[in-house]
């Protein structure tokens, strides 16, 4: 009886354990402002959260294990990130990254020299009014 009792409280409590947050999208449908009132309100929502983005290739594989140079909003996270062995590549939201946008969350991500012509990097974009979670590179130059 006591096993069971234990394999029911372990059941119960496993949607719980295993819960990860899942941010309402801002409709573009919307006026401007009630626009911008949803991203300030989703921005306060992902203010110290953690959210990961599937990253590919220009050739639409998976970017697995490979540095990723980001840009929150203008301000350089000096020190590169690492994309793991599924290709996902994990943020953190500090407040300190964030303070500098206005309402939308974007986001540059650069990558590795040597994916474009001239040995270049390749850059793809994340924004919060999209909020997809993956993103493509492509050879297209920063700006």
């Amino acid at each position: 009886m006591r096993h069971i009792l234990i394999i029911l409280i372990y059941f119960l409590c496993l949607p719980y354990l295993s819960y990860s947050k899942d941010f309402e999208k801002c409709s573009n449908d919307e006026n401007s402002y009630e626009i911008d009132k949803c991203l300030k309100n989703l921005k306060s929502q992902l203010m110290n959260e953690n959210i990961t983005i599937k990253i590919y290739s220009i050739n639409k594989e998976l970017y697995k294990n490979r540095n990723i140079f980001i840009s929150i909003c203008g301000y350089n996270i000096h020190n590169y990130k690492y994309t793991d062995r599924n290709g996902q590549l994990i943020i953190n939201f500090k407040s300190k990254y964030i303070t500098e946008c206005n309402a939308q969350i974007n986001i540059d991500l650069i990558s590795e020299y040597g994916f474009c012509s001239e040995g270049q990097y390749a850059t793809a974009k994340w924004n919060s009014l999209e909020l997809n979670n993956f993103t493509y590179f492509s050879c297209n130059r920063l700006k």
